[in-house]
């Protein structure tokens, strides 16, 4: 939590009315559709009700003053040979918020909270090689392709997805 431009920028838990939120933003698919993976929001509804694992992260991201949320962040952290990976899967900011720094500060809060409550780790995220916006948006996060990550995946039939990580010490 933090002002950030005059907005009280923080993280919280979903509520049964988010879900309403959730599902208008995945109809977006115009503004989202890479950041969803154009996928049908029933699908990501199942995850989220089932999620009960300390290692997910998903919080909607709000701006204090009593409004409705802005954005959504889903997360997980996991173990992997012996390395702890931050998997960023989505992130969405609502377009009236948008190319104000949400976005951008939020990411910021979410790697320094990962940081600190699993030391040192390798965030990781997933984009669209047409997603020209979203490659830039974690290029200015500090991401960097991952060509070896990226090899693989195409070795195994994923095309056309950047694998952009940044190694948090």
């Amino acid at each position: 939590m933090g002002l950030y431009n005059g907005y009280d920028l923080g993280f919280r838990g979903l509520d049964v009315k988010d879900f309403a939120t959730l599902e208008k933003w995945y109809r977006m698919t115009d503004h989202f559709g890479y950041a969803t993976g154009f996928k049908d929001f029933s699908e990501i509804r199942q995850r989220l009700l089932k999620s009960s694992s300390p290692q997910d992260l998903i919080s909607m991201i709000d701006i204090g003053q009593g409004n409705d949320a802005v954005g959504f962040v889903y997360g997980e952290v996991k173990t992997v040979e012996t390395k702890t990976v931050l998997w960023i899967y989505i992130i969405i900011i609502d377009p009236v918020f948008q190319r104000k720094g949400l976005g951008s500060q939020a990411i910021k809060q979410l790697l320094q909270f990962a940081r600190q409550k699993y030391g040192p780790l390798t965030c990781i995220v997933a984009v669209s090689e047409r997603n020209i916006k979203g490659l830039m948006f974690w290029e200015r996060m500090g991401f960097t392709r991952s060509q070896g990550m990226e090899e693989s995946l195409s070795q195994n039939g994923t095309a056309h997805v950047a694998i952009m990580k940044r190694v948090m010490k």
